[in-house]
């Protein structure tokens, strides 16, 4: 159970910074700035930017974390069921 529980908290937590990567264009939305980054106003790239490669990032982690939880939870399964057959059940 405690493999699920941590599947269950991974998942709240990357839906929290998947929404927070996906709309970051809102904060300057609401803090307006005229800075410039790579030649292009801030307010425009760093949203096109988080958008494209910070959400890429995060399925790339998103999957390599899901993937271990998803090991720790076939081990503990296993484990289970190793133990209902050695009491009978």
């Amino acid at each position: 159970m405690k493999a699920y529980k941590k599947e269950v908290q991974f998942t709240i937590w990357m839906t929290l910074a998947f929404v927070l990567v996906g709309n970051v264009a809102l904060i300057f939305s609401i803090f307006p700035t005229d800075a410039m980054l790579f030649g292009f106003p801030a307010m425009y790239i760093v949203p096109i930017l988080m958008g494209w490669f910070g959400v890429f990032l995060l399925t790339i982690i998103a999957g390599k974390i899901g993937n271990k939880i998803d090991d720790e939870i076939d081990s503990e399964n296993s484990v289970d069921a190793e133990s209902d057959k050695a009491r009978g059940v």
